[in-house]
């Protein structure tokens, strides 16, 4: 996980030619029997887990992680025997549904071969707090600095056209005091929806 500076103003003027080398995002949301399925083709599973899991659900949760065909990380509510641990990780590689494994575990994230992550959440803001946490990483790779996490809701509205979307950097402007991220609402298409970073005031906004 990239580690920019801690101050959201610094400027680089380089920074339009990195637009070059930071990687395209493709995103997709379906609806599960157990909760949402995830994939975001920018994150790794430890930096996703870590946009998940708050200080305090660190002392009350038992992370699991594992290597093999794909590297993954899960989060289960409470201690865990150890029968119940390797039952959930035969499930992660075997199953199209881990969270089936065990009815306390919140959360499953696994690389994909492609790169970028599949996750298993119950609830939807884990969803769309992965979500957040992509642009977060895009904005600060890009301007340099630590940019804030957008707003759950302002993720929402991002797929009410569809549960697909996807972000080219050519399609991104990068201004004197913002970044304009195109957005669009399908692979093949061009951006059709805009979502801007301002730099002095560390906040996100949509069209």
């Amino acid at each position: 996980m990239n580690t920019p500076s801690n101050n959201h103003q610094q400027t680089n003027d380089d920074r339009p030619d990195l637009i070059a080398f930071v990687r395209p995002i493709r995103i997709s949301l379906d609806e599960t029997s157990q909760g949402w399925c995830i994939r975001i083709s920018s994150l790794e599973p430890g930096d996703a887990m870590m946009a998940l899991t708050r200080e305090d659900s660190f002392e009350k949760s038992t992370i699991l992680c594992g290597a093999g065909a794909t590297n993954w990380v899960a989060c289960v509510e409470g201690p865990i025997e150890m029968g119940d641990a390797n039952a959930i990780i035969a499930s992660i590689s075997s199953s199209n549904s881990p969270l089936l494994a065990e009815c306390r575990m919140q959360s499953m994230i696994a690389s994909t071969e492609q790169g970028g992550i599949k996750a298993h959440v119950r609830e939807k803001d884990d969803a769309l707090a992965l979500v957040a946490e992509a642009f977060r990483q895009y904005a600060s790779n890009l301007l340099n600095c630590n940019a804030s996490i957008p707003d759950l809701g302002l993720m929402a509205t991002l797929f009410e056209r569809g549960d697909e979307i996807s972000v080219r950097p050519i399609e991104t402007e990068m201004f004197s005091t913002f970044l304009d991220i195109g957005i669009s609402s399908s692979i093949e298409s061009a951006a059709d929806q805009v979502l801007i970073y301002d730099i002095h005031s560390n906040s996100w906004h949509g069209d």
